[in-house]
């Protein structure tokens, strides 16, 4: 990227500018880079243009949080409905001066689509290095000796701080192209397929020739990647137009959920894409989401766990209005390649022949679809999704006259396993891959729901068909907890811990003394980042196509990419996939 007085302008240069400032001049051979977020990191608005999603998947403003927790299960279904929602293109961003570029020129890079917070960071990281390619730096500045006071020399040395803070971040792009040649950087990624490749100065100093724009691709994740996806390719293709003989091959960075995305686009644009990275992607779905469904996602203790559960849906209810209408969402459930076909969903329960026998009674799930035994369980007390959950709306009922509400909710499986079944195992011939397994960002690698309480005569076959207890049988029960202790004069805070409530964790069931019995599912249980387990963050290890992968720590789900570490390993990845393709300027 070559660089010049303001006055000498180019097409990205702020024609009011009258300063002097330096500004971005481009040059002509192009390779732009496509940036994919994560699943709730897109904005999204209705199609009036009112802004219905801006808060990205992390810890938010306590004023967010209660915002949304005011808003009851019909309005969240309404509100997020893909079929009257899109991009939202008017979010925040946030200018880095050192990009020498308007916000004018980030925001028809599509950088207003997704959430700042979470990704502004890695834009302008990409944006900055990929276009500032040196190995050495200037010298550093000196503070001047002074002959005075100590207010002279108090102002000498503020001055001096701040001229070396401006060095340093003027500067650090250099740090970051120097540590891809340092092999204690390149061990804390923790490279799982040998040997590993070391790249060299000139393979970095060839990046010099091109021109790298970056851009954002928000999406609407309540729709299914597979809408997503023949939207983004369409962009592409402006893209591409828009650059004429300039244009190389796009290189493609994904986040979490946007690794699905880009694996289909890659089938629709194989031939102009160069190379993929993707990072923390469910590669092969995660259990996360049928506790979603069925517990809420309020998922930690801490506080930004609770908080940024408490906005995502704190109970089933809120949860299911959303995610059993939302394709885009229920694409994240484990894949039937999950774990390599292992079962991940376990039922226990305790029986007891004669006095003494105790048995231990086990459902593994699934034997080898989870679509029929698991997605589509219908009438079971432990079926991911409840009828009567799905509609609160009843927007479903109103479009679809004389049909049953969960037909409806089947036919997105139906589609959910359609699309899985076409990126299975697919991958772009040069893919590079970082998850995080670390184990003090524990997530949901397996599920269990237990019995509280032993039962006589258990069997395995009986775990899975015990009587669900009905809402009508629940709040009859409660309201008769609340007569006895009114009548008792006990109050309310001896009805409250009395009460049974089923859709945060727990399910109930018939027992033949009248009485319920109670399945909890389990807590966390699986090294990985928080959210996306090792099992599925690994699964594109020594696939076809993938080059390398990076099991790395020290970052949680939404924040990989403001991890040094995860962002150098991009640099790398980058460097790999133009070495790989070969690609040699046009323009000298």
């Amino acid at each position: 990227m070559a660089q010049v007085a303001a006055k000498s302008l180019s097409s990205t240069s702020p024609t009011a500018n009258k300063m002097g400032q330096t500004v971005e001049v481009p040059l002509n051979d192009t390779i732009p880079i496509i940036f994919i977020p994560g699943i709730m990191g897109s904005n999204i608005c209705d199609l009036a243009g009112n802004p219905v999603w801006r808060i990205g998947n992390s810890a938010l403003p306590l004023g967010t949080v209660w915002d949304r927790m005011q808003k009851n299960p019909a309005v969240l279904q309404k509100e997020l409905n893909p079929e009257n929602t899109r991009v939202d293109t008017s979010g925040t961003i946030k200018v880095d001066p050192r990009l020498k570029l308007t916000e004018k020129t980030l925001r028809e890079r599509y950088w207003g689509t997704v959430h700042w917070a979470s990704y502004g960071g890695i834009l302008t990281f990409l944006q900055l290095h990929l276009n500032n390619i040196a190995l050495s730096k200037p010298s550093p500045p000196t503070m001047n000796k002074v002959i005075g006071d100590a207010m002279d020399m108090r102002a000498e040395r503020m001055l001096y701080t701040r001229k070396l803070e401006q060095y340093k971040k003027s500067t650090e792009y250099v740090d970051s192209w120097l540590s891809l040649l340092n092999n204690q950087e390149i061990q804390t990624w923790h490279p799982q397929q040998l040997p590993f490749i070391n790249i060299v100065q000139k393979d970095i100093e060839h990046l010099k020739a091109f021109h790298f724009p970056v851009y954002a691709m928000g999406y609407n994740w309540l729709q299914s990647s597979e809408i997503g996806a023949a939207i983004v390719a369409e962009k592409l293709d402006k893209i591409k137009k828009e650059y004429g003989s300039r244009f190389h091959k796009f290189i493609v960075v994904t986040h979490s959920m946007g690794g699905l995305l880009g694996r289909r686009l890659v089938q629709l644009r194989s031939s102009d894409i160069a190379g993929v990275v993707h990072g923390v992607m469910p590669a092969e779905g995660a259990p996360a989401v049928y506790r979603r469904l069925v517990a809420g996602s309020v998922e930690g203790a801490d506080v930004e766990s609770f908080a940024t559960g408490l906005v995502l849906g704190k109970d089933a209810e809120h949860t299911t209005a959303v995610l059993a209408n939302a394709p885009g969402g229920l694409e994240l459930l484990p894949s039937k390649n999950y774990n390599y076909g292992k079962p991940w969903l376990f039922l226990k329960g305790t029986g007891y022949q004669g006095e003494r026998d105790i048995i231990l009674n086990e459902v593994r799930l699934p034997k080898s679809d989870p679509y029929e035994e698991i997605y589509k369980a219908d009438k079971v007390w432990w079926e991911m999704v409840k009828e009567e959950l799905i509609d609160p709306a009843n927007i479903i009922k109103s479009k679809n006259p004389g049909k049953r509400i969960k037909d409806v909710y089947f036919k997105k499986i139906e589609k959910v396993k359609e699309f899985h079944d076409k990126i299975a195992n697919k991958y772009h011939p040069h893919t590079y891959v970082n998850y995080g397994d670390d184990s003090k960002l524990i997530g949901f690698g397996s599920l269990t729901w237990t019995l509280d309480k032993p039962l006589k005569g258990l069997t395995p076959l009986q775990i899975k068909m015990l009587p669900r207890v009905s809402k009508t049988e629940i709040d009859a029960y409660n309201n008769q907890v609340y007569k006895d202790a009114a009548y008792l004069g006990q109050g309310g805070s001896s009805y409250i811990k009395a009460a049974v409530k089923e859709n945060n964790g727990l399910r109930y069931i018939k027992l033949t003394n009248g009485k319920f019995g109670t399945f909890k599912i389990s807590d966390k249980n699986s090294t990985g980042d928080g959210t996306v387990p090792w099992q599925s963050g690994r699964a594109p290890l020594n696939k076809v196509g993938v080059k390398q992968t990076f099991k790395m720590t020290g970052f949680n789900h939404q924040g990989s990419y403001n991890n040094d570490h995860v962002q150098r390993s991009v640099l790398y990845s980058i460097v790999k996939i133009i070495k790989d393709n070969n690609i040699q300027p046009k323009y000298r």
